[in-house]
């Protein structure tokens, strides 16, 4: 095992479980939430629920929420929620690397793989941790009245909680997960952890 796995390892032991999932070390996220970011959630999502007519016009159209929720969560703002090291070795091994999307029509064989691998991780237990860390974001966007991003997080976090859903918030992560392992991998082979050191 590199020195880099190991180190990601010892962090994963010691942190908090919703930590550990995701690439938030350093960052934010990492720390448990306090009381008083706990009230702002609160107020936030109290908020959000006076924004019907915004809601009702998000909702309406699925199609167009997925890709507005997509095209959010690929922001820089929620690159310390792609998943952790662990949960992508997991995927690699169980179903292999991911389809290379070289010709049109490949992409539905890559969007079925990670389909799979994100119901392949999603326990309820994982489910539930990072639909609470998404709601974190909560206030930041509701704080600077920008609705239709603070209602693509709420329900995505509502969809992500659910017990077979795989909301656009848990296939881009997913996503970004896999780009930024096959990164570190390409950066320095040698370090990287082999799939089953985890």
């Amino acid at each position: 095992m590199g020195t880099k796995s190991r180190l990601k390892r010892e962090r994963r032991e010691h942190a908090e479980y919703a930590a550990s999932l995701t690439r938030c070390e350093g960052a934010w996220l990492e720390r448990a939430p306090d009381s008083a970011e706990l009230r702002r959630i609160d107020a936030a999502a109290k908020a959000l629920r006076e924004q019907r007519r915004i809601a009702l016009e998000f909702h309406r159209d699925p199609h167009a929420a997925k890709v507005f929720s997509i095209e959010l969560f690929r922001t820089d703002d929620f690159a310390p929620m792609h998943l952790e090291d662990w949960l992508i070795e997991r995927i690699i091994e169980r179903f292999g690397d991911p389809p290379v999307v070289e010709e049109e029509g490949e992409e539905a064989a890559f969007s079925q793989y990670l389909r799979q691998g994100v119901l392949a991780i999603a326990t309820s237990r994982l489910r539930s941790a990072l639909a609470a860390q998404l709601r974190r974001y909560l206030p930041r966007y509701a704080e600077a009245k920008r609705w239709k991003e603070a209602i693509a997080i709420d329900s995505n976090a509502f969809r992500t909680a659910l017990g077979n859903e795989v909301s656009p918030f848990l296939v881009q992560m997913t996503l970004a997960g896999l780009a930024d392992w096959y990164d570190a991998y390409e950066s320095g082979a040698e370090d990287m952890p082999s799939v089953g050191d985890s």
